[in-house]
């Protein structure tokens, strides 16, 4: 059997998406890059949590135990166990966010983005069910507000 963990990761203003310089779809457009690389203090996290993973793995008795934490950078290639969040962010505020509390994008009233592109940061675990919840929220607002009165629900 195999036992795991996932830590979060946090905001780091290091960490951003930003449009390629020199990669470009067939319609000529600016491919999307991912700045990413593991801050130290998600290396820690990593080596913490997998520590106490295989404290309890071990309790089990079992024939062979490895542990490996995260280390080093990030890289794509291998699997993990990976949900990539953020880059269309939700808030208050659309000096630094992209939708309002009801995905809905500032200053373009008809176009709503919901998934996780608008958490903040990875929580650590799957995010299925917050985005089936900012779905519905979002739904649910598009046809008790938005759809009554179309135009921006927050103004900023």
């Amino acid at each position: 059997m195999s036992i795991g963990c996932e830590a979060s990761s946090y905001t780091q203003r290091t960490n951003y998406l930003s449009l390629d310089p020199n990669y470009k779809d067939p319609h000529g457009r600016p491919l999307l890059r991912i700045t990413f690389d593991f801050p130290e203090n998600d290396l820690r996290m990593a080596q913490y949590c997998t520590g106490k993973v295989a404290e309890i793995a071990k309790s089990m008795n079992p024939r062979q135990l490895v542990a490996k934490p995260t280390s080093g950078h990030w890289n794509s290639v291998p699997y993990q166990s990976s949900h990539v969040c953020g880059g269309f962010v939700m808030g208050a505020d659309p000096s630094n966010s992209s939708v309002n509390k009801h995905l809905q994008v500032w200053d373009v009233p008809n176009l709503f983005v919901v998934g996780a592109s608008a958490f903040p940061q990875n929580p650590g675990y799957n995010p299925t069910g917050t985005v089936g919840a900012l779905a519905y929220k979002a739904a649910h607002d598009i046809r008790a507000y938005y759809l009554k009165r179309p135009g921006e629900m927050i103004t900023a």
